[in-house]
């Protein structure tokens, strides 16, 4: 029998596709972050670091990275389930999750940069007290205690991952819901996993870990090296902390 909701339901499973593979982009450019301040600060502080411990790290952060993803992808999964639903998918809803993503990555890249240059001077990552007590004067005396190549190098690379993020997200394509029938019925099976799977993921991404005790600070400590462990965290899992 002809069924309209496994029609759009289908739809949405082509909806959380892309969008994830837009988030996984974007933390492949978090990584690159993170790959900068070893290279720009980290990598100067810790000469004798052994390969092993700088790899942990960066394993580490890729976890750090998707569980902030885990989190704002909560938000959007109801959503796009209520679009399912509804079998309503206007162009309006599409426009507001490329606002959203340009958002997200506009203050992930902000937060990056203004803690990038904290990082450089005291080894370690903001806190919310740091955030609060954070000035003009304090990042302009930061940043001009850093080799001038450093900090410039850093505020391009900036600027070039925030555009190629945003150029994703602009180009990001949903596609177009048609109001028609599905051909095939779909099972309850089908139904059960497309909408249950996409909220298994994003609930592992969002804990960070399958263990039993979601991801956390001592998850990072991969090194006797402060410093190593540092960078395995981020700007945004650090800003609230």
């Amino acid at each position: 029998m002809p069924n309209r909701f496994i029609f759009s339901l289908r739809f949405s499973s082509k909806v959380f596709l892309k969008m994830a593979v837009l988030a996984f982009a974007m933390i492949v450019f978090m990584t690159l972050f993170r790959l900068n301040l070893y290279f720009l600060s980290v990598f100067h502080a810790t000469p004798d670091a052994a390969f092993v411990e700088i790899a942990q790290s960066f394993l580490a952060g890729f976890r750090f990275d998707l569980l902030i993803f885990g989190f704002l992808f909560i938000p959007l999964y109801f959503l796009v389930m209520i679009q399912a639903v509804l079998q309503k998918w206007p162009r309006a809803g599409f426009l507001f999750y490329k606002v959203y993503f340009t958002i997200v990555w506009f203050l992930i890249c902000a937060l990056t940069f203004v803690d990038f240059f904290h990082f450089a001077k005291y080894g370690k990552r903001m806190c919310f007290a740091d955030y609060n007590s954070w000035n003009m004067q304090s990042w302009l005396e930061q940043f001009q205690s850093m080799p001038p190549n450093q900090s410039w190098i850093f505020c391009i690379i900036t600027v070039l991952l925030f555009s190629l993020g945003y150029m994703l997200v602009k180009s990001l394509k949903f596609g177009e819901w048609k109001d028609e029938y599905s051909p095939q019925a779909g099972s309850k099976f089908e139904v059960l996993w497309r909408v249950l799977l996409p909220l298994v993921m994003i609930v592992l991404a969002a804990r960070g870990t399958v263990e039993a005790h979601h991801l956390a600070l001592e998850h990072s400590e991969v090194s006797l090296d402060k410093v190593i462990n540092e960078m395995a965290l981020n700007a945004v899992w650090c800003f609230d902390k």
